[in-house]
């Protein structure tokens, strides 16, 4: 239970950029502020290393994952890869309530879009995508889908310099209309051109290691 809570504060201040890439992660720190052993501690850093959001270095010292141009690649078309097997399998029998919970979630992005509101839009856009793997049923295919998100917002975090947000958000209307058609190669190729779109809204340079408050970052 100590071991999640610690887990689960880190992982909230990473996706919300409290924590940046790059970042020291000091064990004894830690304990003391969640007031547990720095056993605890990491045992919660290695769950989090297996997500890939920390990394321990083998003189376990540890920090908030740092991702490079690559591992972006490799971690878009991982969710390209399994995010067209899923159109695959839902084109099909996805139903028309699924269809109208995809376009209410399209309007609360334009919503977020035009009031400025750009972290809200890009929560609101991991969500519509974590929202279509949902429909599968498949609780493997969600973990494994919502870890490669949690790396994501990693990547978010350190590179991203401008998105085309009402491109983005008319890219997510149009696929909805492709799921409605039954047009999976359609859906699919738009799927492509989203994330390569994506991908051109970072900016992929050296940053520096970020000075960051550990008690106001993990919120304790």
């Amino acid at each position: 239970m100590l071991t999640q809570t610690i887990v689960s504060a880190i992982s909230d201040a990473i996706y919300h950029r409290r924590l940046p890439p790059g970042t020291k992660l000091n064990e004894r720190e830690i304990a003391e502020l969640f007031n547990v052993s720095r056993t605890v501690v990491r045992q919660a850093l290695i769950r989090l290393s297996q997500d890939k959001l920390v990394e321990i270095s083998p003189k376990r010292s540890t920090s908030v994952w740092c991702p490079t141009f690559d591992d972006a690649f490799e971690l878009y078309q991982m969710l390209l890869v399994l995010e067209s097997g899923v159109i695959d399998q839902l084109i099909q029998c996805i139903t028309s309530q699924q269809l109208e919970e995809l376009r209410a979630h399209t309007e609360k992005e334009h919503t977020a879009h035009r009031c400025g509101l750009d972290d809200e839009g890009d929560k609101l856009g991991r969500g519509f995508h974590s929202l279509l793997i949902s429909f599968l049923g498949n609780n493997t295919i969600d973990q494994i889908h919502a870890q490669l998100r949690r790396r994501e917002a990693l990547i978010n975090a350190l590179y991203r310099v401008g998105f085309d947000y009402c491109k983005l958000r008319n890219e997510h209307t149009e696929l909805v209309t492709c799921l409605e058609n039954k047009d999976a190669v359609a859906a699919k190729e738009l799927l492509a051109s989203h994330y390569n779109l994506v991908i051109r809204g970072y900016k992929f340079d050296a940053a520096r290691t970020p000075d960051v408050n550990l008690k106001f970052a993990l919120r304790v």
